[in-house]
């Protein structure tokens, strides 16, 4: 535990080194890169790894990590941080355990983040053990006792002289003493010497100790606790009576045929009358409700589908389970259309492009379901996860931003008939990853006439935008940041 005592001292120093005071930018990408090392080392050094497989997941964490020094969508800096979180802690459950099922899977993640609670008192005694073992060690060699003794001795004799020695050099020398004068003012200008100083380095130690204590404890709760027991009672499968799950099918089928009759008729083809819909209502609580609807039939199928030794062959239940599947495909198309109207009525938000994303997801997901169906072999749940988390990647890498402020900002320029109203207010709510976008509106010749009072509300904007760019450093770098930065450096003379 020697090494995980100090690993994780060392890992929470570097948290309070990247993290305290700053924004998130390369310092998250980094912290994981750490992080993820201290996890893998410590777990082989003790043999834990059973399956080098879930090591494929690093790839997954590092690309959401490396997001935040592109990228800058508010959402996403919240959402990743816990997309993190849940990707450590499922890749360490699959390390320990070649095969594990989707019920434990989920008890051992939870025994992961709470479990370290148990071993509190542990951790602590860890730390005492480790730092009297050094001082023990110290007492065992007194010749290098002695020695530190007299460096340290001779560097309190060599202050005073010092300070003679330098009081004559700079009278001396003038060029030297300006230097001599330069370093010393910048080292007290930090102010390393007033309260606000001394508060700061009281909660950097707290989090320092607190977090230390912490990591050890989830060490020990993987390498001296019960985490690593495979503790799952095995329970025999029961699939759903037959005739209750055809039932069922059939019901939600015939209501579901209607149903879609309904929509390929007047809303695709366009039969009935549009011109009285409110596309509020109509397009945007459509979407909500038929997306529950679609994931309510995707556990259906999932159910009725679970069956115990079956043939191969084509029977009814799985006939009504396809007809699910079609006509689940059916609805998420019908919410997409009207997602499509909302928009071209009032333009793009995130909402919006999200709605479109978890659409697209859905349909992927109704791909492996429908072999799941079909009997063929597959790993639904981990088909499942590698989808879901591939297209979470895939949405982050888009610059939901600064697309939101390009499709909106292009069709505005494209209008022609006057009718589409920009949202400016809305625009300046995105995140700066936008700014460059949005300064395209201040095009004045590409402006219309009667809008021209935009260009005054866009420079307020970039001002604002200007000064957030300003603190950028290593810690907190930001690529699309120091981009605006570079872009806006001239922009207002200061």
């Amino acid at each position: 535990m020697k090494i995980a005592v100090i690993g994780s001292f060392l890992l929470a120093i570097l948290h309070s080194i990247l993290f305290y005071g700053e924004k998130f930018g390369i310092s998250i990408f980094l912290f994981c890169i750490a992080l993820g090392f201290l996890i893998i080392y410590i777990m082989q050094k003790n043999d834990k790894i059973k399956n080098k497989k879930a090591l494929i997941l690093t790839i997954p964490i590092l690309l959401i990590s490396a997001t935040y020094f592109i990228f800058n969508n508010s959402f996403f800096y919240v959402a990743n941080i816990v997309a993190l979180i849940i990707l450590f802690t499922i890749m360490v459950v699959l390390l320990v355990f070649e095969k594990i099922s989707i019920s434990q899977t989920i008890w051992k993640f939870l025994f992961l983040i709470l479990g370290p609670v148990e071993f509190l008192e542990e951790a602590v005694g860890s730390i005492v053990e480790t730092i009297s073992g050094v001082f023990k060690k110290k007492k065992v060699s007194e010749e290098k006792n002695e020695k530190i003794k007299k460096i340290v001795l001779g560097i309190l004799i060599a202050i005073p002289i010092l300070c003679v020695v330098l009081g004559l050099l700079t009278s001396a020398d003038s060029i030297f003493g300006d230097q001599v004068k330069n370093v010393i003012s910048t080292i007290f200008s930090a102010d390393i010497f007033n309260s606000a100083t001394y508060v700061n380095l009281f909660f950097r130690i707290i989090i320092i100790i607190v977090m230390s204590i912490y990591l050890i404890a989830i060490f020990y709760n993987i390498l001296h606790g019960d985490f690593c027991v495979d503790d799952e009672v095995k329970k025999d499968k029961k699939p759903i009576d037959r005739t209750i799950g055809n039932t069922i099918l059939t019901i939600l089928n015939l209501v579901y045929i209607v149903f879609c009759y309904i929509q390929i008729s007047v809303l695709f083809m366009k039969t009935g009358n549009m011109e009285n819909f409110d596309y509020a209502s109509y397009a945007r609580q459509g979407f909500f409700q038929l997306m529950a609807v679609s994931l309510i039939n995707l556990v259906i199928i999932l159910i009725t589908s679970r069956r115990g030794e079956e043939s191969k062959k084509l029977n009814y239940t799985k006939i009504m389970n396809l007809c699910l599947a079609v006509f689940t495909l059916i609805i998420l198309f019908s919410s997409f259309y009207r997602m499509y109207l909302y928009e071209q009525e009032y333009g793009y938000t995130f909402l919006r492009l999200m709605v479109y994303f978890v659409l697209i997801t859905e349909v992927m997901l109704i791909i492996p379901t429908v072999m799941y169906i079909l009997d063929m072999k597959i790993n639904l749940p981990k088909t499942y996860f590698i989808i879901i988390i591939i297209m979470y990647i895939v949405v982050n890498y888009i610059n939901i931003d600064n697309l939101i402020a390009k499709k909106n900002i292009d069709r505005y320029f494209e209008d022609t008939s006057g009718t589409y109203e920009i949202d400016i207010y809305y625009l300046q709510t995105l995140g700066v990853d936008a700014a460059l976008q949005i300064k395209r509106l201040e095009d004045i010749d590409k402006l219309k006439v009667e809008d021209l009072e935009i260009r005054d509300d866009v420079s307020d904007y970039l001002s604002d935008v200007k000064e957030e760019v300003e603190d950028i450093n290593f810690k907190n770098f930001n690529i699309n940041r120091f981009i605006v930065k570079q872009e806006l450096k001239n922009y207002y003379e200061e």
